[in-house]
């Protein structure tokens, strides 16, 4: 019956384009345009596609809203103008036949001053939509997590190509600037949320194995990479702002995609009856069945699911209320082989469970108080839970003992205030307050011997709370920017209070734009290193002082170059006495039973050059390098590399697309690649000695990460064929992980029949033949 199903799923994905075959393709975009400090919407913009021949065009209305019909389908570019306010070019959209292009742009008001007419003709491609913004921050769009080689629909791994972002091939943990992924901050529609990803903090805390995020669901988002904004606090290396965009309210519109790894509907239209209310939802569904042969082993066994939904509902006033929410679960493990005879490795005789669960759901709320001012609020729920069973045989065969236990569930509620106020033209600020309930429930345990029982190392349950506020200014003077603000925030289980100082300057010179920031930044640890011992409730936050220094200058009209030169040191890190151990370090570590002290330090510092060609006549590229040095200092005094010390990366990716138009359909063909190259990760030496008494691999810390891991070189490619029908759009996609064939390191491993200490290393290839299909 399955089987049968599944035929005819693909049949009429299939059949469906014939169906629908009409006159030449054309499509309709539309939108709103609004202030983008008080959110109110302006009439009277500009609106008009960029050289195209007759001219398509219009202006907004008394609700910003603006319509532009019949635009050929295909990668089109509009122009936003409106006097006393910042042009804004959005390039190179691609418009379909089967879906209306919904823009939602926010204008910002021109400053000049007596030497400069004219400030920012248009806006950069990468430009942060957060006005606060103006160092290590940029845009990032899920059409090119989709176009991007190597992006596999995953934002996280697109922001891998940036400057200052190291990535892996197993796992989509993001180590920005040499920090530890758990240092990273999440969050979704205003709202700090965990990881959202599949098989989250099993692989390393702070990252996953595949996001939980479709690229059907999110908007345009910021990506930040130090000195960020007074708004966001709890981070000590990068903040991800994701949103959510809103679903169609005028028409109708689905899709559906099936392949080698599952399948991923969507569906979006009017709420009827409800004026512009709308809906917006996403199911995916996968499993890595159908190319087990090409993963390491046991991996053919993953399967994954979540559910993403966003309700849009105006209010009969100058306000809205959103809706909106994200859930995920998977599971994945393996399976002990009983005979000895059989075992190479330790992991052959181990039975392994590690199913993970993730949620985030909120109400805001929106509203206009006057042409001045716009307040929103949120209440929302989050959480995840981890379960981490592994059991092993006796060397015998003749028993499986548990080994390894971890059941983490965490849950927040939060409430959330945030006030923009625009005062005028030189000067504008944002603040806010933030309750958070942090509720917990956990139970470590372990014991490496079958004659001594699990040993507990974490076993609690309750809620504490943590309670944020922050409040920062802008002030425009025409070539100058200043930034400044504060964020405090409070931890009532350790009792510990912080204020964090945020600045930053901005100086425009022609077509170069100069910045300077500092910010200082703190986290709490992950809430099982409080709960590990019981002086370590006295531990405070770690922090973090940013320095950075940019440069940026638009070279033409879609070709930037960028750099940024960076310092950070790190202060109040917490360590173990007279160890080489500190939380800077923390991959998957759920196992510290000792005593902690804030007396460790850090330090990374490198430079950042970006040169970027933007999407135009049909092809684009990035190049990206980085050099810098990661550091640390333990309980022990010594200054040492830290784990994530790679030394340098450097990402080359481009592509081109091929347009072909016939009477009734419009096809596109896209190629993009991706080259990665990146220093390897830094490792302790192994203890032979120990290893071989043990039959178990130990490593020496006491030369922590003495030891670098090989260098890493390989390469992606997406190819994709779209097809472009009335009313109908279909694509063939095929994504390809490391198609070069490198093999990942992951450290080394104790070879049981020769008795000898082996490196560890698999070949991870990922191809994802898919067909979508957009009515």
């Amino acid at each position: 019956m399955k089987h049968y199903v599944i035929i005819t799923v693909i049949g009429v994905l299939l059949i469906l384009p014939q169906i629908l075959k009409a006159q030449s393709p054309a499509q309709t975009i539309r939108g709103q345009v609004t202030n983008v400090v008080t959110g109110s919407p302006l009439p009277g913009v500009n609106v008009f596609i960029v050289a195209h021949e007759p001219l398509i065009g219009t202006t907004t209305d008394a609700n910003g809203h603006f319509r532009l019909t019949n635009v050929p389908v295909g990668r089109q570019s509009i122009r936003f103008s409106f006097i006393g306010f910042e042009t804004q070019i959005i390039r190179d959209v691609m418009v379909t036949s089967a879906r209306e292009t919904v823009l939602e742009v926010s204008l910002r008001e021109s400053v000049t001053d007596m030497d400069a007419l004219v400030v920012s003709p248009e806006m950069n491609k990468d430009q942060p939509i957060n006005y606060m913004a103006i160092s290590s921050a940029r845009l990032l769009s899920m059409e090119e997590a989709s176009r991007y080689a190597g992006g596999f629909d995953d934002p996280a791994r697109l922001a891998s190509s940036f400057a200052g972002v190291a990535g892996n091939l197993a796992d989509n943990a993001i180590v920005i600037r040499g920090n530890a992924p758990k240092g990273l901050l999440w969050r979704m529609e205003g709202v700090d949320i965990p990881t959202p990803s599949h098989f989250a903090n099993i692989v390393t805390m702070g990252g996953g194995g595949i996001t939980a995020l479709s690229s059907q669901m999110i908007s345009n988002s910021d990506f930040y990479t130090g000195a960020f904004p007074a708004e966001f606090g709890n981070a000590l290396s990068g903040v991800f702002d994701l949103n959510i965009r809103n679903g169609n309210i005028q028409k109708y519109e689905h899709t559906a995609k099936i392949g080698v790894i599952g399948i991923d509907l969507a569906s979006e239209g009017p709420i009827s009856g409800s004026g512009n209310a709308s809906y917006l939802l996403n199911y995916r569904f996968s499993t890595f069945s159908l190319i087990a042969p090409l993963l390491p082993e046991d991996a053919g066994d993953i399967m994954y699911q979540n559910l993403s939904f966003k309700f849009n509902l105006p209010t009969s006033g100058a306000g809205t209320f959103n809706l909106w929410g994200i859930g995920a679960s998977d599971r994945s493990g393996q399976s002990a082989d009983s005979m000895p005879a059989n075992w190479v490795y330790n992991q052959d005789r181990e039975d392994a469970d590690s199913p993970t669960r993730f949620g985030a759901t909120g109400i805001r709320h929106w509203v206009l108080l006057n042409n001045r001012a716009n307040l929103v609020s949120t209440i929302a729920a989050s959480g995840n839970g981890l379960r981490w069973e592994i059991d092993r045989y006796t060397d015998d065969g003749s028993l499986l003992y548990p080994r390894e236990s971890v059941r983490n569930e965490s849950g927040k509620l939060t409430a959330k205030t945030v006030l923009n106020y625009y005062f005028g033209p030189h000067h504008t600020n944002r603040s806010g307050f933030t309750i958070n309930r942090l509720g917990y429930n956990q139970n470590i345990m372990y014991s490496d011997n079958t004659e001594i029982p699990l040993q507990t190392i974490v076993n609690e349950q309750g809620h504490s709370y943590l309670y944020q506020g922050f409040s920062q200014s802008r002030f425009d003077f025409g070539r100058v920017v200043l930034t400044g603000g504060v964020y405090v925030q409070h931890f009532e289980l350790t009792g510990v209070s912080s204020a964090e100082p945020r600045i930053g300057i901005q100086f425009r010179q022609g077509q170069n734009l100069y910045n300077l920031s500092y910010g200082r930044h703190s986290q709490i640890e992950p809430l099982s290193i409080y709960f590990s011992h019981p002086e370590n409730r006295q531990l405070k936050t770690s922090k973090a002082d940013h320095f950075v220094a940019g440069f940026s200058r638009m070279m033409t009209s879609d070709f930037q170059i960028k750099s940024e030169a960076y310092y950070q040191f790190l202060s109040d890190v917490p360590v173990m006495d007279n160890s080489s151990f500190s939380v800077l370090n923390l991959e998957l570590d759920w196992f510290i039973n000792n005593p902690l002290r804030n007396s460790g330090a850090g330090r990374n510092y490198g430079l950042e050059l970006t040169l970027e060609r933007y999407l135009s006549q049909g092809w684009h590229g990035l190049i990206t390098g980085s050099l810098f040095q990661s550091e640390y200092r333990g309980g022990d005094g010594i200054w040492r590399n830290t784990r994530f010390n790679r030394g340098y990366t450097f990402v080359l990716l481009g592509g081109k697309e091929w347009e072909f138009r016939r009477d009734n359909r419009t096809k596109i063909l896209s190629l993009n690649g991706r080259i990665n190259i990146m220093g390897g990760k830094r490792i302790s030496p192994v203890d032979e000695q120990k290893s071989h008494a043990e039959r178990e691999v130990f490593y020496d810390e006491s030369r922590a990460f003495s030891n670098r891991e090989p260098a890493v070189f390989y390469s992606d490619l997406t190819v994709e064929l779209r097809t472009n029908r009335s009313n109908v759009s279909t694509v063939w996609s095929l994504q390809m992980i490391n198609i070069t064939g490198y093999e990942e390191f992951y450290g080394y491993r104790y070879n049981l029949r020769d008795g000898t200490i082996d490196k560890e290393r698999e070949m991870i290839l990922i191809p994802n033949l898919s067909y979508k299909i957009e009515f």
